[in-house]
């Protein structure tokens, strides 16, 4: 393992242990586990160093944008794009979570200045495909919770270094993702050590990646 590797292991090691004891403390009197709330509408970006393993190339370095929408305090609508060299996974969401923006910021005119039926009816279609990568956020005290996630629908590519046309490697096809992701909370920021497992839905190849999420959440 390159040192670059052995940097980025062990900054997702310390996250991941730093969040664990914080979790470990005792609770302080007077302190709600539901502290740690949502609304509905409310906005995440996150950005994120990942470790890939068990890629047609072996263990890659790379990295990745994640939006989230939360539909109540506990469950939100992610979307997420990672990209390594010759590898890259995205879903629906990348379109269907803006759907919603453009829902919840709408003014529900929709004549001749605004959206038509017909747009709308794309943005809400659009919108139901956001759908498939869900995540349910349970609280484990003031500033943490712990939300496994699922994802139906991933778009994946992954082909071997300079060697694309090899037939035995299904290079483009979706997937299935199932994850786990520990989220600390400071104030408005997060730092979110995460695990997932994925398989291609044609090829049955599995495989797990791993990082680090440091996000940003906009209350609406």
């Amino acid at each position: 393992m390159s040192s670059l590797r052995k940097i980025i292991v062990s900054l997702i090691m310390a996250c991941l242990f730093a969040t664990i004891t914080s979790m470990a403390q005792e609770k302080p009197a007077g302190i709600n586990y539901n502290q740690v709330s949502h609304r509905f509408g409310d906005i995440a970006l996150y950005g994120s160093p990942d470790i890939l393993f068990k890629t047609p190339n072996g263990v890659l370095l790379g990295g990745g944008i994640k939006f989230r929408l939360f539909l109540t305090k506990r469950l939100s609508l992610d979307a997420d794009v990672v990209f390594a060299r010759d590898y890259l996974h995205a879903g629906p969401g990348l379109i269907g979570i803006p759907a919603w923006l453009i829902i919840l910021t709408s003014d529900n005119s929709y004549n001749d200045e605004g959206m038509s039926l017909k747009e709308l009816g794309l943005v809400i279609l659009a919108g139901i495909l956001s759908f498939e990568h869900l995540a349910y956020h349970i609280p484990v005290n003031q500033s943490t919770d712990l939300s496994p996630y699922v994802s139906l629908l991933r778009f994946k590519y992954a082909a071997r270094h300079n060697d694309y046309s090899n037939p035995e490697i299904k290079d483009q096809q979706l997937s299935f993702a199932t994850g786990l992701e520990l989220n600390k909370y400071f104030g408005k920021f997060t730092i979110a050590p995460y695990l997932e497992y994925n398989i291609g839905y044609v090829d049955k190849v599995s495989g797990v990646n791993a990082g680090v999420y440091l996000g940003y959440c906009f209350l609406r």
